[in-house]
Formats: structure tokens, C-alpha cells, sequence
């Protein structure tokens, strides 16, 4: 018996003794650069730390927003009433006493130009959740079939792409969003619902960009997206996105850029974050922040916020901060907000209390209830798909339309099935 480390290998069709060898350069290579990583993070930590000077940070800021140096994409520290220097912590504020959480979440049934008739269907789901209060969170579901040739095609009749189909999901999930803060904000004017502070939960982020050249409609979706943000805003409502798996490094790079000299501040230097390149916020935040605490407030420097500010105001220029929801190991998590809720000290620490509160209802899994609710009502089973596509055939049948098959998906039948036969023989 061929034996390696207690692996039988004459039973793999993987030759794992030619593999052993790249394993072991594996191990070491991976052990060197994770050494590394901790070596750029104790780098990151002493500029952390040192950031205590905000008239020095804003003063740097400006020095690049003044330049025409142009690849700058990191933080800023956010406005008045913060004012929070870079190396702030805010710790576990109270929950209010009475609030109401809605979060949406979503899913899509992509079209399949092999399938009996052509459409997408976008799936919503939606919970109410009211905090403080002894009342049953509201589910809410939104399933809509898309099945209009204009909405499937692009301008050269060609089939619309994912990204099309996700970004629509993305700007629905927003209007229903809106379309519950209006109603409850509706009926708390009128005196049968109880007031409390509306917040709304958005499965990620906010600082979205409608890139023309990937979106068939993109400038109509970037207006959509809009107007739903403002509905929120005129519904008293605050809104969040909840980024869960960030990768984002916009502190790092304000880091990066408060460590260079003068001179050398320029485009080639910031398309890096030199000494501490490679490292993230939220490794940086998991060294930093104990559980339940958060990170300063600060707002993203990039053209398409400030598009957003130049465009909608200063109210819709995107802000954000970092919270540790972990219990017994870090768990960082970015939060984005429009400034309109940003400049409400108040409501950001409703906010992160709020927040933390609703990942521990989930235990170990540290993520928000409502979102997890959200997410179980908006999702499709594979055999939801499967009633979807019948009621579909029956209904085609029912107006004498004969479904059409796929040439391809028969030939490709065709070809399996021949091949199976082949391989047992008949």
C-alpha cells in the first residue's frame, strides 16, 4: 500500500506524492506573507494611533482636494456635529426604548433563453420589526415578473445582462424600502401607529455607481434609486446598508496618505497604500475595536459621492463607520448612511445600538435579524423554480402557444443521454 503521511493514494485518481512538494511551498509561502501581514498591520496600528490631530487630518485632506492630484478614493473624516478624529472609538450606546426596523432583502430569477418563454422574475421580502414593543414582527413579500420585451432587451435587441437584472433588483429592493417607511410614517402622522424612530436596513452598500457601459438602463436606474432615497428621507425614515464581508480599504488609504511627505503626494504614490498596502479596514478594526464598539464617522472621497453631493445635495452624500458585532472573536462590519442621517448624533447611536442588539438575537451567526428574516422570505427554492416554469407551460397552453424548446438544450440532452447509454453498455 502506497502510504504518505496516512494517505492511501492507489486509491486517488490525483497523484498527490507529484503534489506533496507545492504543498509544502504553499505552507511556506502562505507562512511568509502572513507574517508579512502582521508586520504591515502593526505599521497601520501606529499611524492609527498617531491620527489624533484632526486640524492635521482635514489640513492633508485639503492639500489633495486643492491639487490637481486626482487618484485619491480614501475616507475623510465626516462633518460637523462629529467632528470624531480618526483614531476615535464610540463605545455601546442604549437602545431607544421604542423603534421600528425595516429591512428588504431580494432574489432573482435570471432569463433563460433556453426556457419555455422569456422573463425574470425579482423576488422581495421584507420584515417589520418593532423594537420595545410587545408586537409580532410583519413579513412582506413582492414577487414581480418581468416579461415585457423592452425591459428584456438592450437598445441592439440583445438579452439584458445579470448585472442589468441585479442592479433592478438592487433599486426595488430601495423603493420597497421606502414605500413601507412612507406607510408607517403615514399612519404614525395620522395616530394609529405608535411613534417611535423609523430605520431601515439595506442588504449593502449605498455608494452605488451606475456604470453605462455594464447597465442597459443606467441612467434611469441611477434617477430610480434616487427618488427612493428621497422617499426615505421624506419619510422621516434612516437609512442603512449593511455591509457584512467588507473589503474595503478607504481607511487605510487615509492612513497611507497622512504618512507621506509632501512631495510626495501625487497620483502614482495613492494608486497604493505603500508600507501598508494589502492590508483592510476591517483587519485594522479587529485589532482596534472591542465588541460592541465602533469606528469614527467618516465619508468616502471618490467622484461618484461627490456626484452624489453635487448632484442631490449634501444631505445624499454618502458616510460610513465601522462596528465590531462580534461576541467572543471580531466580527467587523461597514455601515453606510446617507448624511442626512449621519449629521443626527442621536440617531447613529440609536443606530449602532440598534444594530448590535439585532446581531445578537442571532447568537453565533452575528448578523441582524431582520436581515436573516428578510432574506428567508425573498428567497427562491429550486422547486418554486420548477412550479414557476410549469405554471408558465400551462399557461402558454391555455392561450394555444406552443412553448418553445432550445435546439441547443435538446442537442445537449441528446448528446448526454447518448452518452450514458454508452457508458452502461446498452
Amino acid at each position: 500500500m502506497n502510504l504518505l503521511f496516512g494517505v492511501n493514494f492507489q486509491t486517488m485518481t490525483l497523484e498527490f506524492v507529484k503534489v506533496v512538494d507545492q504543498v509544502e511551498r504553499m505552507g511556506r509561502y502562505l507562512g511568509h506573507r502572513a507574517q508579512t501581514m502582521v508586520d504591515k498591520l502593526d505599521i497601520a496600528l501606529d499611524w492609527f494611533t498617531a491620527a489624533d490631530d484632526l486640524g492635521a487630518v482635514w489640513e492633508r485632506i485639503n492639500v489633495v482636494r486643492n491639487s490637481s492630484v486626482s487618484g485619491y478614493r480614501g475616507a475623510a473624516p465626516a462633518p460637523q456635529p462629529h467632528d470624531e478624529v480618526v483614531s476615535g472609538v464610540g463605545t455601546l450606546p442604549l437602545t431607544p426604548k421604542t423603534a421600528v426596523i425595516v429591512a428588504v432583502d431580494g432574489s432573482q430569477i435570471y432569463p433563460d433563453p433556453h426556457g419555455s418563454a422569456l422573463f425574470y422574475l425579482i423576488n422581495l421580502g421584507s420584515l417589520t420589526y418593532f423594537y420595545g414593543r410587545d408586537r409580532l414582527p410583519e413579513p412582506y413579500t413582492q414577487p414581480e415578473l418581468i416579461f415585457i420585451e423592452d425591459l428584456l432587451e438592450d437598445q441592439d435587441g440583445r438579452l439584458i445582462n445579470s448585472q442589468t437584472v441585479n442592479t433592478r433588483r438592487t433599486i426595488a429592493e430601495v423603493q420597497l424600502l421606502a414605500k413601507r417607511a412612507w406607510a408607517l410614517d403615514q399612519t404614525m402622522q395620522a395616530g394609529t401607529e405608535e411613534n417611535a424612530p423609523i430605520f431601515t436596513i439595506h442588504d449593502g452598500n449605498l455608494l452605488k455607481f451606475f456604470n453605462p457601459t455594464e447597465l442597459v438602463d443606467a441612467w434611469q436606474l441611477e434617477t430610480d434609486y434616487f427618488r427612493a432615497l428621497q422617499k426615505l428621507h421624506e419619510s422621516n425614515a434612516f437609512a442603512a446598508g449593511y455591509i457584512d464581508r467588507t473589503s474595503s480599504s478607504s481607511v487605510i488609504s487615509l492612513l497611507h496618505l497622512l504618512n507621506l511627505q509632501p512631495d510626495e503626494i501625487n497620483d502614482a504614490n495613492l494608486k497604493t497604500n505603500g508600507q501598508i498596502e494589502g492590508i483592510s479596514d476591517a483587519q485594522l478594526f479587529a485589532a482596534v475595536l472591542q465588541p460592541g464598539e465602533r469606528s469614527a464617522v467618516f465619508a468616502q472621497s471618490s467622484p461618484q459621492n461627490k456626484d452624489y453631493k453635487d448632484k442631490y445635495g449634501a444631505e445624499y452624500e454618502i458616510a460610513f463607520f465601522y462596528i465590531n458585532v462580534g461576541d467572543t472573536r471580531p466580527h467587523i462590519v461597514r455601515i453606510e448612511i446617507p448624511m442626512w442621517v449621519g449629521r443626527h448624533k442621536p440617531v447613529m447611536d440609536h443606530l449602532h445600538a440598534l444594530l448590535v442588539a439585532q446581531c445578537a438575537i442571532q447568537g453565533r451567526e452575528r448578523y441582524p435579524y431582520v436581515l436573516t428574516r428578510a432574506d428567508e422570505l425573498a428567497y427562491i427554492k429550486q422547486t418554486e423554480r420548477q412550479q414557476l416554469d410549469e405554471l408558465i407551460r400551462i399557461e402558454l397552453r391555455r392561450q394555444q402557444i406552443t412553448p418553445e424548446r432550445s435546439t441547443k438544450l435538446e442537442s445537449k440532452g441528446m448528446a448526454r443521454s447518448s452518452r450514458r447509454r454508452y457508458l452502461l453498455g446498452t
